[in-house]
């Protein structure tokens, strides 16, 4: 008898929960879908926003900060590329040296003179990072920044790869 039963009993136990389920339609509410969960509307283009939806302008002194920071990169860049070609003729006479040599310890300053310019360039860079989210929080263009930190990082690209490049030249210590 026991095993007769034994089967029969998930069938009875779904066979409950299945009735549990039908109950009268007063009971629990409908499934389908009401009025509020159908999309309607349309979405705004930028044409159609209202102006305060729309970015506002950059505040004037953030546009004086953006163009200062570029003339100061621009002439930190330049200040870069002219220590630079001193710093190759010094690495190119230490090339083949030792740490020993005197030769490589200025080779070595040089590198680092030139680490130092490539710091004040990412500097640079790291304020219009600041600028760039500012803007965004406030909800201001950001155009003007993202142009200026596209020439700056190109900078910093640059600079990096020639200290990069020297160092090479230079070897292991």
């Amino acid at each position: 008898m026991r095993a007769l039963i034994r089967p029969a009993l998930p069938l009875l136990a779904m066979a409950t929960l299945i009735s549990a389920c039908a109950g009268s339609a007063d009971r629990y509410p409908s499934l389908s879908l009401r009025d509020f969960e159908r999309v309607q509307g349309q979405f705004p283009t930028a044409d159609s926003q209202p102006e305060q939806l729309r970015p506002s302008p950059l505040p004037v002194a953030a546009v004086e900060q953006i163009s200062d920071a570029i003339g100061e990169a621009r002439t930190r860049h330049s200040q870069f590329l002219a220590q630079a070609e001193k710093a190759r003729g010094v690495v190119s006479a230490a090339r083949g040296s030792n740490p020993d040599d005197k030769r490589w310890a200025m080779a070595l300053i040089e590198i680092a003179e030139l680490d130092s310019h490539h710091g004040v360039t990412t500097g640079l860079l790291a304020d219009l990072d600041a600028l760039y989210a500012k803007a965004s929080l406030e909800f201001q263009q950001r155009e003007e920044v993202a142009q200026a930190q596209a020439e700056i990082a190109q900078m910093v690209a640059s600079e990096q790869q020639t200290i990069d490049e020297l160092a090479g030249l230079l070897g292991p210590a």
